[in-house]
């Protein structure tokens, strides 16, 4: 049998379930090097119904034909967030091997407050909390302008901290001002990515084009990709600017950790497969041509993936990294179950709209 009709046999659900399976043994065999590989991909699952939230937030606030083009895909892709918290179980179960400042002696009254693990659990916990009422604000497209602009204000400042509890918190000695807005853009751009790419794949009404009557439509959404990949590269570069220029300790050796080893090259492959369609799509036909735009799409989340790992895993071993790959199998596939059968929904759900 075939790998293409193994897979189709095997289904989505149990790749998923493989995933889980071999995350599970990375856990048990090393808890601190398992549990951080899931934590990564969890946080790469979570950007996706954040993004599409800033995406809903943003189209009453600057109107145009892309809020008819991406609302449904931006739409389906805020139903991740239920899968995004069961993500999120295992690593607030597993605090106490993620993070070393469980075991750590603050420095001050401050962290020893902060950094504790009921506070810990509350900020998640309310945080997803809040993504579900602006989701529920959000869709439908009701909401008005100050809801749309509070719901940014929320989700900018709450993902931003969110960043720096999950994942700058790894290292209890690194601070960057920058950290919150680095992983923010790096969420944003795989969710637009994400998004996109639903609404590439999606099935057109009968008689229709794929992007209806606007010959623009191509071209306007690839270079929304662009002006995110741009976002991706100032908010990447700008923080090891600050870091390296100001001589800073503790985030030269945060940088330094990542300078050794396979990282190089793993970030190497990342810069390229967020950089080669940064550069492709500055031309007009690629822009144009959704086949592109999807292969665009694929290579910027391969590399977004391999960011997230960048940002977690090194110095976690080799463990670590395996976990990483089988949560993101998990995760992903699970996710790719729910979002493929609304690209065949969408459609009958518009037509019996206008019944």
């Amino acid at each position: 049998m075939r790998l293409p009709e193994t897979l189709r046999a095997f289904g989505l659900p149990g790749l998923g379930i493989v995933g889980v399976l071999g995350a599970i043994a990375c856990i048990v065999e090393a808890p601190r090097a398992g549990l951080t590989g899931w934590l990564a991909a969890a946080v790469l699952l979570q950007g996706i119904p954040v993004g599409g939230l800033i995406l809903l937030a943003m189209m009453p606030l600057v109107k145009g034909q892309w809020e008819g083009q991406l609302r449904d895909s931006c739409e389906a892709a805020i139903g991740l967030w239920t899968l995004a918290i069961v993500a999120f179980v295992p690593v607030l179960l597993g605090i106490g091997a993620i993070y070393d400042w469980m075991s750590v002696t603050p420095a001050t009254a401050f962290q020893r407050f902060w950094l504790s693990p009921v506070p810990f659990v509350l900020r998640t916990v309310l945080w997803f909390g809040a993504l579900g009422v602006i989701a529920r604000a959000l869709v439908g497209g009701r909401a008005s302008q100050g809801i749309c602009a509070l719901a940014l204000i929320v989700l900018v400042l709450g993902g931003s901290l969110m960043a720096v509890d999950w994942l700058m918190s790894l290292d209890v000695d690194f601070h960057s001002s920058g950290f919150g807005l680095q992983v923010l853009a790096l969420e944003t751009c795989t969710a637009y990515a994400t998004i996109l790419l639903v609404r590439l794949v999606s099935r057109p009404e009968p008689g229709a084009q794929r992007f209806g009557a606007s010959s623009t439509a191509p071209a306007m959404l690839g270079a929304l990709l662009l002006v995110f990949l741009l976002l991706w590269l100032y908010f990447q570069f700008m923080p090891y600017l600050i870091t390296w220029s100001g001589n800073l300790p503790e985030g030269a050796r945060w940088y330094a950790m990542r300078s050794t080893g396979q990282w190089p090259w793993l970030l190497a492959l990342a810069g390229a497969f967020g950089g080669i369609p940064l550069l492709a799509l500055l031309f007009t036909q690629v822009r144009k041509s959704p086949r592109a735009l999807a292969l665009a799409c694929i290579s910027v989340l391969a590399g977004k993936a391999i960011e997230f790992a960048w940002l977690a895993i090194p110095g976690r071993g080799p463990v670590a990294g395996l976990s990483f790959v089988f949560s993101t199998l998990a995760l992903g596939a699970f996710s790719l179950s729910y979002l493929a059968p609304a690209t065949a929904r969408w459609p009958q759900r518009r037509r019996r709209g206008r019944a």
